[in-house]
């Protein structure tokens, strides 16, 4: 039946109204970056005062090399209007005398200079013709950047890879409950220990004045020890509740500074672990699951405390990060990755409360990104089904956390899209973090909406701004030119004043990618 022309011309007024709406709000909360030959000649961001939106995007130096860097940008700025480049600075660069270059593939921009660098347990030397052939990197990729216009922000990040096999690493990581040395996620580098500290303070001031770099963005894919023993985190089941951490000389003696006492917490955590372990075996408390965690939490109420406490931490250096950046250079951009996990985990999501980034940060990325989301929040329901909320069936699960999480989405056995039996298998199967084959259901361009406008709403009143991360292809091939669009206006919608493209462009489809570009044409913020 044909659309009567009223109705036609309705609709019409309605897309202007909106598109215009979003349009407005994007230009007018930008962050001022400079916009790319790749932009529409009568983009309303040409208007005088209202600066496009950043437009980021997230590579390895490795890859644009072997790309080629010219080609990189002439693709991503032609088909998204790439407008600042994040260039993945691995915290423990080639640079550092004894490293395995098998276990660190993605290679480093960025040489040290021995004079930036005091105790770090490491031995800092310059870059050499073998090294990934990366001596002169930097030099080559701001020849680029600078001719289009493009900034270029390290992108400082530790999450849950491997550490690599340098001399001395291995003294800056936690130690979990049984004094062994973490290697690996859901472990890290302790945040108390005085060495990470110079290492990333350190890092900073070289960054800053050996480079001609726009901004710092510090990611870190990790949370507190009480999460890390339910594993309470996407792909999460498998992990061991005796390696949670951090137990170190150093966190005790902070601790005792505060008068926590450690030996309680330990305590706390050995009760906890046969709780963890016997919901993994399918072994029911006589109470349920719910009941007997709260009773472990009255016991030993320590678990809260040091989880606060790791929480507290990780703020702590978030704000000497944005200081000491700051000291270096004052007009240099700070801003903060925010983990996916903020979409799944409500306890984590507690700990990451926006407002307090406003005092220290200039943006914030928090991850939304659709096409992985929906694998993630079942793996999460999975892992969470086997100890705090085992009482509940899968759909009860995820009911409960698009109640709590302010989510609406498929229904699981929609997003497993086959039999949940199968499922939950391949999830047995897999290491910590793995991902299993399939075909999954994305979410929906509403919860990148509403985790866009939950932020946005977060740091309201203040100078920090929203620049979500937006999956294109992340780990699943689900994404499609539709749904990229809709994400990329309800980003602009919610109040966000950009995004970063995320994570790897070669696994990104062409028309996937060419999108973005095209969204940001109809929304005339490029």
């Amino acid at each position: 039946m044909n659309t009567p022309s009223n109705e036609k011309n309705a609709i019409s007024r309605r897309e202007f109204v909106r598109t215009a709406a979003v349009a407005a709000t994007a230009v007018g909360t930008g962050l001022g970056f400079t916009a790319t030959s790749a932009r529409a000649a009568n983009s309303a961001a040409e208007t005088p005062g209202t600066p496009p939106p950043m437009i980021g995007f997230q590579a390895e130096v490795s890859y644009l090399l072997q790309y080629g860097i010219a080609r990189f940008f002439d693709d991503v700025q032609a088909r998204a209007s790439v407008n600042t480049l994040f260039l993945h600075a691995n915290l423990f660069e080639a640079s550092w005398a004894g490293l395995d270059r098998a276990t660190n593939p993605a290679g480093h921009f960025a040489t040290a200079h021995p004079q930036y660098y005091g105790n770090v347990l490491m031995a800092p030397q310059a870059l050499s013709p073998g090294d990934f052939d990366l001596p002169d990197a930097m030099q080559k990729i701001t020849a680029e950047t600078r001719k289009r216009g493009i900034k270029v922000f390290p992108w400082m990040e530790e999450d849950n890879r491997p550490p690599p096999k340098i001399k001395g690493m291995d003294q800056l990581y936690e130690i979990d409950l049984y004094g062994r040395r973490t290697g690996g996620h859901p472990g890290g580098p302790c945040l108390n220990n005085p060495y990470f500290r110079n290492l990333i303070s350190d890092s900073i001031e070289d960054y800053i004045r050996s480079y001609d770099v726009d901004g710092l963005q510090r990611g870190s894919e990790r949370q507190g020890p009480l999460g890390n023993a339910l594993g309470a985190w996407h792909h999460g089941a498998k992990s061991d509740p005796g390696h949670t951490s951090c137990f170190c000389e150093h966190c005790a003696a902070k601790a005792a500074k505060q008068g926590i006492d450690l030996d309680r917490v330990k305590k706390a955590f050995l009760a906890l672990e046969p709780y963890v372990r016997d919901g993994r075996a399918g072994k029911r408390p006589r109470d349920g699951y719910f009941v007997e965690f709260w009773r472990i939490l009255l016991r030993h109420p320590e678990l809260l405390t040091w989880e606060n406490f790791w929480a507290e931490s990780m703020r702590e250096m978030q704000r000497e990060f944005s200081a000491r950046a700051k000291s270096v250079r004052p007009a240099v951009q700070v801003g903060f990755h925010i983990w996916h996990n903020i979409a799944f985990n409500p306890i984590y999501r507690a700990e990451q409360d926006y407002a307090p980034y406003t005092k220290y940060a200039d943006f914030l990325k928090p991850v939304v990104y659709d096409n992985p989301a929906g694998e993630r929040m079942t793996s999460f329901v999975d892992s969470m089904t086997q100890n705090v909320f085992g009482d509940l069936t899968h759909q009860q699960m995820l009911d409960f956390e698009y109640a709590v999480m302010d989510l609406k989405e498929k229904s699981y056995d929609e997003i497993v899209g086959g039999s949940a039996a199968t499922y939950q298998s391949q999830l047995r199967e897999q290491p910590i973090n793995g991902t299993p084959r399939g075909k999954f259901e994305r979410f929906s361009a509403d919860y990148v909406y509403r985790e866009t406008k939950r932020a946005v709403e977060g740091v309201a009143g203040s100078k920090t701004r929203i620049c979500p991360g937006l999956g294109i292809d992340v780990q699943l091939k689900n994404s499609t030119p539709e749904s990229v669009r809709e994400a990329v206006e309800a980003i602009f919608r919610a109040g966000g004043s950009g995004m970063v493209i995320s994570t790897s462009h070669a696994a990104m489809r062409p028309e996937n990618l060419s999108a973005v570009g095209a969204t940001l044409r109809e929304l005339k913020l490029a």
